[in-house]
């Protein structure tokens, strides 16, 4: 990575080295051009570090790009504000609900760097133990403003116990950075692996400990594939405070999410591109032993991302089988999950409608339900994909939270069912189809 990269030297938290040096021969070789490496920069989220080392770097290399990568940074900065905003909305929101909420990935995280306010972030990643609480607060954020996120609908699955987990993330109004609620006792990553996450021990908004925060890093990376520079500085933070018993249980739940070689992966970055103390070290050579033999080859975010895509399908389907191990001991179900993930992943799903019986499937931990808002199906009825586009979203300004918002359940609507939390409905699907008879008959509910 250090080789490939050099520019990346300049965006990790304690860099071995600065290497504007290397950086200067690749521009001067032809291999690189000041564009591409503030792209690759980009791409591995380390924005605002980079600026930071190359503000303190006396090189014309880094200076010229510095000033490349200086627009991407003021709109970091403006999205920061944004988040703060949302951060604190949430808060107040979570504090008169009496819902405790973990603040994960980089809300966590950022409490570890040597200056918080330069981990980046996209948006408010936050984590609350039940479905029901999620739904309750999603309602009360869209008392406030923010709509479902089309983008990335909400979705439902079910541990093998029942216990139901999933997602729920809400786009912002002017101002507001976009809410990603994470529910259920543990963090989703690939197709059905599972990292446990503790349960918020009091009302309103708290970073989650960093040592437990592994989880989400690891899992959000997983799920990405690639290993990005803020993976390893997010490792980097954490060796700091890591016991032996951190360390084996870590190892642990990352390999019964079939994530051992991700993890090893990351933990042999960030022992080859930074400075370490020797507790680090003894942490991130104990860590890197977490995967297998057959090592998977690490994916980096290089910025060419469309040439890795076949190989994340693959890889996504191919760890599905061992993550399905924790619900299943049969082969033969567990190789059904591994078809139904190249299916899922391969398929272009979009939005349809369907005129067959609905779908009844309910969630399972290899099967991912989505749930539309009834107001985007109708819409999506009567203007097809231009619907999309145009939906106005689902905010309630004003209208209040009923004391049953965030009691989720499935009901039946003409020959499937759908998906009620208080006065709102869901239309639920698998595979994006929308069934027209269901549609119209939650219409008249």
């Amino acid at each position: 990575m250090a080789d490939s990269f050099p520019e990346l030297s300049f965006g990790y938290v304690s860099p071995r080295v600065l290497d504007a040096g290397q950086l200067l021969a690749a521009v001067d070789r032809g291999e690189r051009t000041i564009e591409r490496a503030a792209d690759v920069i980009r791409r591995n989220r380390v924005v605002l570090i980079a600026c930071d080392n190359l503000g303190r770097a006396d090189h014309p290399t880094a200076a010229a790009l510095l000033a490349e990568l200086t627009p991407f940074a003021e709109e970091r900065h403006r999205r920061a504000a944004n988040i703060e905003r949302s951060h604190a909305l949430l808060d107040e929101l979570a504090t008169a609900l009496d819902i405790g909420v973990w603040g994960i990935k980089g809300l966590s995280t950022m409490h570890g760097y040597p200056d918080p306010a330069l981990r980046e972030m996209r948006d408010v990643d936050c984590a609350v133990y039940g479905r029901d609480e999620a739904f309750v607060l999603a309602r009360a954020l869209r008392d406030k403003g923010f709509v479902t996120d089309i983008r990335e609908l909400p979705w439902l699955k079910a541990a093998c116990d029942g216990t139901p987990y999933g997602q729920y993330k809400l786009q912002g109004p002017n101002g507001f950075a976009a809410v990603d609620i994470h529910f259920g006792p543990v963090y989703s990553t690939g197709h059905c692996g599972l990292l446990p996450v503790p349960a918020p021990s009091s009302p309103g908004v708290r970073p989650l400990p960093i040592v437990a925060n592994l989880r989400p890093m690891l899992g959000n990376s997983g799920g990405d594939i690639h290993i990005t520079a803020k993976d390893v500085n997010d490792l980097w933070v954490a060796s700091k405070s890591l016991s032996s018993r951190d360390i084996s249980e870590f190892i642990g739940d990352a390999r019964a999410a079939a994530l051992g070689n991700q993890l090893t992966a990351i933990a042999e970055t960030t022992l080859a591109v930074t400075g370490t103390s020797a507790e680090q070290r003894t942490a991130l050579q104990a860590i890197a032993c977490a995967g297998s033999t057959r090592i998977e080859k690490p994916l980096l975010a290089s910025g060419l991302m469309k040439r890795t895509s076949s190989a994340r399908v693959l890889r996504t389907a191919t760890r599905a089988y061992r993550q399905a191990a924790a619900g299943t001991r049969s082969r033969l179900v567990r190789a059904g999950v591994v078809l139904g993930a190249l299916a899922y992943y391969s398929a272009p799903l979009k939005l349809r409608l369907s005129r067959l019986p609905a779908n009844r499937a309910l969630p399972k931990q290899w099967r991912c339900v989505r749930l539309i808002p009834l107001s985007l199906a109708q819409a999506f009825v009567a203007d097809g994909e231009k619907a999309v586009k145009s939906w106005e979203g689902d905010a309630r300004p004003g209208e209040g939270i009923p004391g049953d918002a965030g009691d989720v359940r499935f009901e039946p609507a003409g020959r499937g069912h759908v998906v009620v939390s208080g006065d709102t409905v869901f239309v639920p699907t698998v595979w994006f189809g929308l069934p027209a008879g269901v549609i119209a008959a939650a219409a008249k509910r």
